[in-house]
């Protein structure tokens, strides 16, 4: 049982924010009203008194929740929210499953074609580990969020969004790299001007296979953050209706 769902209910009515951004602001400060509570009752105070105590710590006021919404509810939130919300429906997640599993196949393939990293700028053995440790972060994303069950933790939401940082750093990374290989290209033909041709088709074909590779990468970190980031949202929405209805 919550012991501050009245509480909480009083303040949802007062919040401006929308989904899921509202349902977030009341996660946290239920686990701060609960963290308060429980260090109350370990200095011995009894239950009646730490409750009345968090309800007074705690400023619900008018100014305190537009603050709240202010930190929560920016134009990033929104535009990454609007994209991972729009599959919240069974047949937009099937079909957004059958999409992912058709991108990943697809680019899992041309990532295991060791002839195309031979082709391609040495940039890609910077990519490659970045992609790897984003495999990584979703894979623990994933199993945290299997461990935690219907049990919500403000944490459970912290890793999402480095991968979309890891795929944009591959996208700019690998451009990055085409821009010096094409300078020195550039220096090449330069040199010997006869060979211009030969140079800039080489650049081409070299560059074809780097974007093969760090697309496909940037492409699967993507889908990773978008299942995972729609299940959080998912589960915040979740935690925060048992919360209002007074279950822990």
């Amino acid at each position: 049982m919550n012991h501050f769902s009245q509480a909480l209910r009083a303040a949802d009515a007062r919040l401006t924010a929308p989904e899921p951004a509202r349902s977030r602001i009341l996660l946290e400060i239920a686990a701060d009203m609960d963290d308060l509570y429980q260090e109350y009752l370990a200095r011995g105070i009894s239950e009646p008194e730490a409750e009345n105590a968090v309800l007074d710590h705690f400023d619900l006021s008018e100014d305190a929740l537009r603050e709240l919404v202010r930190v929560h509810d920016t134009p990033l939130h929104r535009s990454l929210e609007k994209v991972s919300g729009n599959v919240r429906g069974p047949w937009s997640r099937l079909l957004m499953a059958f999409l992912a599993l058709f991108v990943t196949v697809g680019s899992g393939n041309l990532l295991f074609r060791g002839r195309l990293y031979g082709e391609a700028s040495g940039v890609i053995w910077v990519l490659v580990p970045i992609l790897l440790v984003g495999l990584a972060l979703a894979v623990g994303q994933a199993s945290r969020l299997y461990r935690a069950g219907d049990r919500w933790n403000p944490s459970l939401g912290h890793g999402t969004a480095r991968l979309l940082g890891l795929a944009a750093s591959i996208l700019v990374l690998s451009a990055a790299g085409l821009w010096v290989e094409l300078y020195l290209s550039a220096l090449r033909v330069r040199s010997a001007p006869a060979e211009s041709l030969v140079h800039l088709v080489g650049w081409l074909y070299m560059a074809s296979a780097t974007l093969v590779i760090a697309l496909s990468g940037a492409l699967v970190l993507g889908f990773l953050w978008f299942f995972l980031e729609a299940y959080v949202r998912q589960h915040e929405l979740d935690a925060a209706s048992r919360i209002l209805e007074g279950i822990s």
